[in-house]
């Protein structure tokens, strides 16, 4: 890291400032990621993820992914 000469005072809070608004951009998106790796580990997600295309296109289509779905549930439970 380079050392950085401030001549003000200004100076310095300007990069502190500027500093300050990086870590809140970087605790958000890791956040944002958390969240979506989340949503990725739910069991329907995991489902849908398994099937591949066939994922997708139920995915797409609300009343077939309810009736692959329940399918699926019946199928597994017996």
């Amino acid at each position: 890291m380079t050392r950085k000469t401030y001549s003000s005072f200004e100076q310095i809070d300007q990069e502190l400032e500027i500093l300050a608004l990086e870590k809140e951009l970087r605790q958000i998106q890791l956040r944002r990621s958390a969240g979506k790796a989340m949503d990725a580990l739910k069991p329907g997600n995991l489902l849908m993820e398994s099937l591949g295309p066939l994922g997708s296109m139920v995915r797409n289509s609300g009343t077939l992914q309810k009736v692959v779905m329940m399918w699926l549930a019946r199928r597994l439970l017996k």
